[in-house]
C-alpha cells in the first residue's frame, strides 16, 4: 500500500493545455523577435549607429525569459504563493525606489525605470504578476470568510492601494487600470459577493475619473481623442500614423522589412505600436494571425483554470490569463484608434525586457498549474481498492 501511495503522489501528468500554451507562447515570441528586428533597425541606426543594437538586446531578453519560463514551470505554484507577502513587499519597495531622483530614470515625463547596467528595470511590469500571486493567496487563505468584506480589505487592500498610489505617482495610469481589472476578475472568480465588487468598483471609477482630469495633458489627450482632433504633432498624431500603417498594409502587407512608418513617422514603432507595423508589413492576414494566437492563449488559459486541482490554482491561472488578454486588448485598441494612447506594450511581441520577462514568468506559473492532473472517479476508485 505504501508503494502505491507513493506512486499516486509522484504521478503528475501534463494536460494537453500545457503544450498548446507553450507552443502559442513560442510562436508569439518568434513573431516578436522577427518584428522587433524589422521595426527597430531605423532606431538603432539613428541613435546608436548600429542597426542591430536593439535586435541583440531583444534576443538576450528572449533567452533570459525562456530560461525563467522553464524554471517557474518546474516550481510548485503553492511554494510561490507561500512567499506572496514577500513578493508584494519587494514590489512596493521597487515602486518606491523608482521615484527617487538619481535612481529612477525619467523618460517622456514619466519616472518608471531603474537602470541596472545594460538593463532598464520597470518595476510596474513585475508588480502585475506579484499582485496576482498575492491576491490569489489571500483569497485562498480566507476562502471560508469570503463573504465578509473586512476579511479581504485588511490588510490585502492596504498593500494594493499603496502599490496603486506609487504607480499613479510615476505616472502610469494604464498599468493601474490593468491591475485593478485583474483584481475585480479575481474577486469575481474567487466568489466575493457581487455587491462588494460593485461597491469597490464604483469607488475606483470615481477616483480614476478624478485622477484623469487632474492634469491638463491628460484632459487634452482625452478631449482630443473624443473630438478626433490633433494634426501633426498633436495629441492624436500617433493614432493617425498607426492607422496609416495599418491601411498601407491592406490585406497581404508590403512585405517584411518594407514598412515606411517605422522610419520615424510612427513613434514607438518597435514597442507600443508594433502591431501597426505587423499590419503594414503583413497586412490584415498578419494581424489576424497574431489576434488568433492571443485568442487561443486566452482559451487554453481558461481551460487550465477550469481544470486546476484547487482554488488557488484556478485563481492564479485566471489572473495570468487575464493579464495577457487585457493587455493585448488595450494595446490593439490603441493601435486601431478605439481608445487614447496608453503606452502599453503588446505581450511577447513588443521590444522590452521587463515586460517580456514578467510575462514569461507568468506563463511559466501557468504551465506549472496545468501539470497537475485531476483524477477521475474511476482512477481514485482503482487506487483505493488496491
Amino acid at each position: 500500500m505504501e508503494n502505491l501511495s507513493n506512486r499516486r503522489v509522484n504521478l503528475v501528468r501534463v494536460n494537453i493545455e500545457y503544450y498548446f500554451i507553450f507552443i502559442i507562447t513560442a510562436l508569439l515570441l518568434v513573431a516578436g523577435m522577427v518584428m522587433v528586428s524589422s521595426a527597430s533597425m531605423p532606431f538603432g541606426e539613428s541613435y546608436y549607429n548600429d542597426a542591430f543594437y536593439f535586435i541583440r538586446k531583444q534576443i538576450l531578453w528572449s533567452v533570459i525569459s525562456l530560461i525563467l519560463l522553464f524554471i517557474f514551470s518546474r516550481i510548485d505554484y503553492h511554494k510561490i504563493a507561500k512567499i506572496s507577502n514577500f513578493l508584494i513587499l519587494i514590489s512596493i519597495g521597487l515602486l518606491a525606489i523608482v521615484l527617487i531622483p538619481g535612481i529612477g530614470t525619467e523618460i517622456g515625463g514619466s519616472r518608471r525605470w531603474i537602470n541596472i547596467a545594460f538593463f532598464g528595470l520597470q518595476p510596474s511590469e513585475f508588480v502585475k504578476i506579484a499582485i496576482i500571486i498575492y491576491l490569489s493567496d489571500v483569497l485562498n487563505k480566507k476562502y471560508r470568510q469570503i463573504y465578509k468584506i473586512k476579511t479581504i480589505l485588511f490588510p490585502a487592500f492596504i498593500f494594493l492601494l499603496i502599490a496603486t498610489f506609487l504607480i499613479f505617482m510615476e505616472p502610469n495610469f494604464s498599468v493601474a487600470v490593468i491591475i485593478w481589472l485583474i483584481i475585480f476578475i479575481l474577486m469575481f472568480v474567487g466568489e466575493v459577493r457581487f455587491k462588494h465588487i460593485i461597491g469597490i468598483g464604483i469607488t475606483w471609477l470615481i477616483f480614476s475619473i478624478g485622477y484623469l482630469f487632474l492634469e491638463n495633458y491628460r484632459r487634452e489627450r482625452i478631449f482630443a481623442f473624443l473630438n478626433k482632433t490633433g494634426e501633426a504633432g498633436g495629441s492624436n498624431f500617433q493614432i493617425n500614423q498607426s492607422l496609416i500603417a495599418l491601411g498601407s498594409g491592406s490585406i497581404f502587407g508590403v512585405g517584411l522589412g518594407n514598412s515606411l512608418q517605422k522610419y520615424s513617422y510612427l513613434p514607438e514603432a518597435n514597442t507600443d505600436f508594433i502591431f501597426s507595423i505587423i499590419g503594414e508589413e503583413f497586412g490584415l492576414i498578419g494581424t489576424l494571425f497574431v489576434v488568433a494566437l492571443f485568442i487561443l492563449f486566452a482559451f487554453f488559459g481558461i481551460r487550465i483554470a477550469l481544470k486546476a486541482k484547487d482554488y488557488l490554482g484556478r485563481l492564479m491561472a485566471i489572473g495570468i490569463t487575464s493579464l495577457v488578454t487585457i493587455q493585448t486588448l488595450i494595446n490593439i485598441a490603441v493601435t486601431v484608434g478605439a481608445i487614447p494612447v496608453t503606452g502599453m506594450t503588446l505581450p511577447f511581441i513588443s521590444m522590452g525586457g521587463s515586460s517580456l520577462i514578467s510575462m514569461m514568468i507568468g506563463v511559466g506559473i501557468l504551465l506549472n498549474i496545468s501539470k497537475y492532473k485531476i483524477y477521475s472517479s474511476e482512477e481514485e476508485k482503482w487506487e483505493s481498492e488496491s
